[in-house]
């Protein structure tokens, strides 16, 4: 929905419509011209030679218009697509900006690195892997316990340093009285 709302999108969106109706009005119009030439059996070469310069320019900067009208509106489409995030993309990526420089302005390898799991996503992995190696037998009842007290005991802890970190820095930013 946040794509509809892009001011970006609308204006690439106007300018193809503007610039690719304008260079069919002005193609349609030297063709009438040729026809009428051809019907008329005036010479078409005079015909043309009289109006070549300013619709020549004319659909030049159509035609450039339109370019850069396409390239915005896939610039917009890229930039708000649901890409894939992973760390192999992500090491391509970075390899290709290590090859072509100029890619490091369009920031490849930010887009495609996956976020970094938030304390509660890495507990749970490691209590999923905790689970895994008691399944596996690779860890015995006791230990299995003695490091699952291990993990909530920490998990307490960077709670307790968080809610201390953020009452310290309640306390230390100045009165807004």
């Amino acid at each position: 929905m946040a794509l509809l709302g892009n001011k970006w999108l609308w204006l690439s969106v106007l300018g193809v419509f503007l610039s690719g109706g304008l260079i069919l009005v002005a193609v349609g119009y030297l063709g009438l011209l040729v026809y009428s030439g051809l019907v008329s059996e005036t010479p078409i070469v005079t015909l043309l030679l009289d109006i070549a310069i300013p619709v020549v320019v004319g659909i030049a900067v159509l035609v450039a218009l339109l370019a850069v009208s396409c390239v915005g509106l896939l610039w917009v489409l890229v930039r708000n697509a649901s890409l894939p995030r992973n760390d192999r993309i992500a090491t391509i990526a970075e390899r290709l900006e290590r090859e072509y420089p100029p890619l490091r302005s369009v920031g490849l390898s930010e887009l495609f690195t996956p976020p970094e799991p938030s304390a509660e996503e890495q507990a749970e992995r490691a209590l999923a892997e905790l689970k895994q190696q008691y399944v596996d037998g690779e860890i015995t009842e006791r230990e299995f316990e003695r490091k699952v007290d291990r993990l909530v005991a920490n998990d307490s802890i960077d709670e307790a340093r968080a809610a201390h970190e953020r009452n310290r820095m309640l306390d230390d930013r100045p009165n807004q009285d």
